[in-house]
């Protein structure tokens, strides 16, 4: 199996060499507990091996403040940005869009997947997936729209990292059983009242061998580790 590696000190060691190639990972987690910084360190180390990398903003944080907010990372080099390694879309005026049930998601589903045909994008990022969900009434019509967007991203040869804004104890959520891999990221209570410490637990990864411990994570100059 092919592997995409994450430059995540510590995370390329328990997924023996990365992601799965071409696949599809949740990335899910409470706020700040760190998955649009895992998600970009990973963007730049396709970069960096000559992997293209696409960032899709989905009604979340305004792409000039990412940029603002990861230049503190050394992975962050604007320079393979400039270079067009790695690229920037926004669907969020697509996904607002005040249509029949799912129209939206389905405009914006169109648009992305078309870019990332023209472009030969090679990984992924949707940031985040949440909103997509708020455009279908039911379950169903949801579930069908991840089966093809899976699906889709899989047969452009891609590695697709899908970030959620839900807590590891959701369980039931549709994401977390279509996915190939479902990485949570949790800000853990300490016996110190009020201190939280970043945590890092791989609950599913198809066709690899490793632990479901929840494992420490380090914020460096470098970016996440497993410490």
């Amino acid at each position: 199996m092919d592997r995409a590696a994450t430059g995540v000190r510590g995370l390329d060691d328990v997924l023996h060499g990365g992601f799965p190639f071409p696949g599809v990972v949740l990335i899910a987690g409470e706020p700040g507990a760190g998955k649009t910084t895992l998600c970009m360190q990973t963007l730049f180390e396709g970069a960096r091996r000559g992997e293209s990398g696409l960032y899709i903003t989905a009604i979340s944080e305004p792409v000039d403040q990412i940029h603002k907010y990861m230049a503190g990372y050394r992975f962050y080099d604007r320079s393979l940005v400039e270079e067009g390694l790695i690229k920037f879309l926004d669907i969020s005026s697509l996904l607002l869009k005040e249509e029949h049930e799912g129209g939206g998601a389905k405009a914006a589903l169109d648009f992305a997947t078309d870019f990332i045909r023209k472009s030969g994008v090679k990984r992924v990022v949707i940031d985040s997936i949440t909103p997509f969900s708020f455009t279908f009434a039911e379950p169903q019509g949801y579930r069908r729209f991840l089966h093809e967007l899976f699906t889709m991203l899989k047969a452009m040869e891609t590695l697709t990292l899908l970030v959620a804004e839900f807590s590891p104890d959701e369980t039931t959520n549709p994401e977390n059983y279509m996915a190939d891999g479902v990485v949570f990221l949790y800000l853990q209570k300490t016996e110190v009242p009020d201190i939280y410490k970043p945590a890092i637990q791989i609950r599913k990864m198809k066709g690899t061998e490793h632990t479901k411990d929840i494992l420490r994570l380090g914020f460096t100059r470098e970016g996440l580790r497993i410490l």
